[in-house]
């Protein structure tokens, strides 16, 4: 009986390793992840929840007001230089982040699962400069996490505090 404690507690130690990160779908064939500690909670709101707002950065879908905090929301594979969200979506899936105190919503097309790896997963661009990244992207690259072998399964790690910081002005 003691045994099976031991390799039971083994085996717990063993599947939690790795720090938690929220994996978000920009596209059928691109994902992203960013670390589960800024992650507040996930939405799915209509189009008309959104406030627009004349003269801003072109990700800036709007500004929205959810349990008393009023955010900006922003299409997060615009701002990384992929083709935006469907404009004539009737819902979008948001990944809401608190930095300090302030919020910041990640328009996505899909909400991902948690996945879990460890800092040294995480490749730098810098030690793999042949792998073609969108320019737009490097600003905000933690680096990337090869998930196969395959020549586009690689899941971009963000710094959601590079984000939050952007200086979003026209």
């Amino acid at each position: 009986m003691v045994d099976l404690m031991i390799e039971l507690r083994e085996e717990q130690s063993q599947a939690i390793a790795g720090l938690p990160y929220l994996s978000l779908q920009l596209s059928p064939d691109v994902k992203v992840a960013v670390q589960l500690k800024f992650v507040r909670e996930t939405l799915v709101l209509t189009i008309n929840r959104f406030t627009q707002m004349p003269n801003v950065h072109p990700c800036l879908i709007g500004l929205v007001e959810h349990r008393s905090n009023v955010f900006w929301v922003l299409d997060l594979p615009q701002l990384l230089g992929f083709a935006p969200i469907d404009s004539t979506a009737i819902e979008t899936h948001i990944a809401v982040l608190q930095i300090g105190g302030a919020f910041i919503g990640l328009g996505v097309y899909r909400v991902g699962r948690v996945v879990r790896f460890t800092e040294p997963e995480i490749v730098s661009p810098r030690e793999s400069p042949n792998v073609r990244t969108p320019i737009e992207l490097l600003p905000f690259l933690r680096g990337w996490v090869i998930q196969s072998e395959a020549v586009n399964d690689n899941l971009y790690v963000l710094d959601a505090e590079a984000i939050a910081n952007h200086n979003f002005s026209v």
